[in-house]
């Protein structure tokens, strides 16, 4: 059985977020937006996120740029596909602005708009040529995993979310070459998805501090998709942040408990690697399921999200308070801490 969150608990976290900066770390908007536009739709950010962004008190979301496995013979020109329909979307949303830069994230908090930062999940697209982060950066692009649940020429992923098997190797050399130049150019490095080799080689190569945008934590629900006390401790300890994942499979909320499990991951994480270094990583993949699903004439009523939406996002925080937890370390969890890591990363 799921938590009941009491009507007091829910009122004081609308409070935390209408007053206080919430972050989604992981969202594949690009992709969907490239998808719905390809069917013919258009104002996509508009019709099926904004309501639900101002709801609950989005102020940075964190886009993906993904390219599914049956785009990889094409997935330089997917890609930039997904990052020119994303741009094109919100072009014209007063609502919305593109961050680029610390200063653009500064400008963000005291501006009445929502924040859309671009990062690569998986740097298929690039190959072996880490020129082409360059570029990638010249198109507003600040951050990046290696990889997906897959293997590159840059490293090696965990499995999917559907299997829970270890899957050997680690990063290649032109991989710590792309390590190196996204330093240069100040984007961020994400290791979800990474497998556990490849986030201990992470661990000796990156100079700069490194997040998990969507994994929670093994010891709660036992995927591989989701990081060990030893790599939580890592990530903690050299200034990075995890953002809890919301999909059913890596929460591991199978059997309905979907609050129950979010708050046990995020109280675990906290424990482990201290407030200042989670947040929240929803990864919501249903309404892009559903995009998928209907540009190829199908459709799609499976729920594989914890949330129905991000209008839901303020019952986690809810759940926390009513769980014991203070509104000081909400108030980090559900958007401070990643808005903390991000000003220090980004370029000003």
């Amino acid at each position: 059985m799921d938590i009941k969150v009491k009507e007091e608990y829910l009122q004081q976290a609308m409070k935390l977020h209408r007053e206080n900066p919430v972050v989604d770390a992981h969202l594949d908007l690009a992709g969907e937006v490239l998808l719905r536009r390809q069917a013919g739709e258009r104002e996509v950010v508009k019709r099926y996120y904004l309501s639900h962004f101002k709801r609950a008190g989005m102020k940075l979301v964190v886009s993906s740029v993904y390219v599914e496995t049956g785009n990889l013979d094409r997935a330089w020109e997917n890609a930039l596909g997904q990052i020119a329909a994303l741009k094109e979307d919100i072009k014209g949303l007063d609502e919305v602005t593109l961050i680029q830069t610390g200063s653009d994230l500064d400008r963000l908090l005291i501006e009445d708009k929502i924040g859309i930062l671009i990062y690569m999940e998986g740097l298929d697209c690039i190959g072996e040529d880490v020129d082409r982060l360059n570029a990638l950066y010249d198109l507003g692009v600040r951050g990046a995993s290696l990889t997906w649940s897959r293997q590159n020429t840059l490293a090696v992923g965990c499995c999917k979310a559907s299997e829970n098997r270890q899957i050997a190797g680690g990063l290649s050399e032109a991989g710590i070459r792309a390590i190196k130049r996204m330093e240069e150019l100040s984007m961020f490095l994400d290791i979800s998805h990474l497998n556990d080799e490849g986030f201990e080689q992470v661990c000796h190569v990156a100079e700069r501090s490194f997040i998990a945008t969507h994994s929670g934590s093994r010891q709660i629900y036992h995927s591989y998709r989701n990081l060990t006390d030893e790599q939580i401790e890592a990530l903690a300890g050299q200034g990075g942040v995890m953002g809890m994942n919301g999909c059913k499979c890596i929460a591991g909320s199978l059997s309905g408990n979907h609050l129950e499990m979010l708050c046990r991951h995020i109280e675990y994480e906290t424990e482990k690697a201290g407030e200042g270094h989670v947040g929240y990583g929803f990864d919501l993949c249903d309404s892009y399921s559903r995009a998928s699903a209907a540009l190829q004439g199908k459709s799609y009523t499976d729920r594989d999200d914890c949330l129905l939406d991000h209008s839901q996002v303020p019952l986690v925080s809810a759940a926390l308070l009513q769980r014991g937890m203070e509104p000081e370390q909400v108030k980090g969890i559900m958007g401070g801490n990643f808005i903390r890591y991000f000003q220090g990363i980004l370029r000003q």
